[in-house]
C-alpha cells in the first residue's frame, strides 16, 4: 500500500510542485501564526508581592479600626443632642420659727389608741352659757323620777367634760339604780379614758361596782386600755362564789389577754 503511494508522488511530483496555494489563503494563515506567538510577560519579583500584601493588610486594619471609633462618637454626639439637661427645682429653705419657746409651750399628743375618740369642746361658748348647761346636767342627773332623762344627760355629757362632770359620771356609773343609765355613764367616761384621772377612776370603779352587766363592760374596756393593774381585781372575781359566769368568763379572757 505504501509502495503505491510512494510510486504515486514520485510519478507526480512535477505536478505537486508547480502548484501554490492562493496569496490570501496564505496571509490569512500568516497572520494567525503570528497572533499565535505568546506576547513577552511582566515578571514582579516576590518580594514586591509580599510587602504588596502586607501593605494591603495594614490599610484594611486601619480603616476598620477608624470606622469602629467614629461609629461610637457620633452615637454619642446624637444622644446628647437628644436629651435635655435636667431642671433644677428650687428648694425652699425651712423658715425658723420666730418664737422657740412658743413652738415647745404647746406640744401637740398623738393619741396612739384607736379604740376611743374625745369629742373637741365649741371653744364659741361663753363661760356663762356653760355654766348653765351644766346645771341643766346636774338637774337632768339626779332627776330620779325620770330614767329617760338621767341617761340623755349621761349620753350628752361628754360634750361639756370637765372634773366636776366626770365625778358626776362616775357617781351615776357606781349607784344609778337603772342599769342602761350606767352603761351611758361608762360610755361618756370611756371617751376620755387617756385622761390619767379618767383612767384611775374606772380602775377603782371595777372593784366597787356590782352590776354585772356594767362589770363586764367595765373589763373590757381596761383590758383594751392594758390596764395590768386590775389583774388582781380579776382573780377575786374568777373566785367570788357570787359572780355569775359571764363576768367570771370576761374576767378569765381579760387575765389571758393581759398576761399575754
Amino acid at each position: 500500500m505504501n509502495s503505491e503511494f510512494e510510486k504515486f508522488i514520485q510519478e507526480n511530483r512535477k505536478a505537486f510542485e508547480n502548484r501554490e496555494p492562493d496569496p490570501a489563503v496564505l496571509e490569512r494563515i500568516t497572520e494567525q501564526m503570528r497572533g499565535m506567538k505568546k506576547k513577552p510577560g511582566i515578571l514582579i519579583p516576590l518580594q514586591t508581592l509580599r510587602w504588596a500584601a502586607a501593605c494591603l493588610v495594614l490599610i484594611a486594619c486601619g480603616a476598620t479600626f477608624w470606622i469602629m471609633q467614629k461609629g461610637p462618637a457620633e452615637k454619642t454626639k446624637e444622644t446628647a443632642g437628644v436629651i435635655k439637661p435636667a431642671v433644677k427645682t428650687p428648694v425652699a429653705e425651712p423658715t425658723q420659727p420666730a418664737n422657740r419657746e412658743e413652738t415647745v409651750a404647746n406640744p401637740v399628743t398623738v393619741q396612739k389608741d384607736p379604740v376611743l375618740r374625745r369629742k373637741p369642746q365649741n371653744s364659741n361658748t361663753a363661760p356663762e352659757e356653760s355654766s348653765l348647761d351644766k346645771q341643766a346636767l346636774f338637774a337632768k342627773l339626779n332627776d330620779m323620777a325620770s330614767p329617760s332623762k338621767r341617761l340623755s344627760a349621761a349620753s350628752e355629757a361628754s360634750s361639756l367634760i370637765d372634773r366636776d362632770i366626770i365625778d358626776a359620771l362616775v357617781k351615776t356609773m357606781n349607784t344609778d339604780p337603772n342599769t342602761n343609765v350606767r352603761l351611758a355613764a361608762l360610755e361618756s367616761l370611756s371617751r376620755f379614758h387617756r385622761e390619767s384621772y379618767v383612767r384611775k377612776q374606772l380602775v377603782a370603779a371595777l372593784e366597787k361596782q356590782k352590776d354585772p352587766v356594767v362589770q363586764i363592760e367595765l373589763i373590757q374596756l381596761l383590758t383594751r386600755m392594758k390596764e395590768t393593774s386590775i389583774l388582781k381585781q380579776l382573780d377575786k372575781i374568777t373566785q367570788d362564789d357570787n359572780a355569775i359566769k359571764a363576768v367570771k368568763d370576761n374576767a378569765y379572757s381579760g387575765i389571758f389577754t393581759l398576761r399575754s
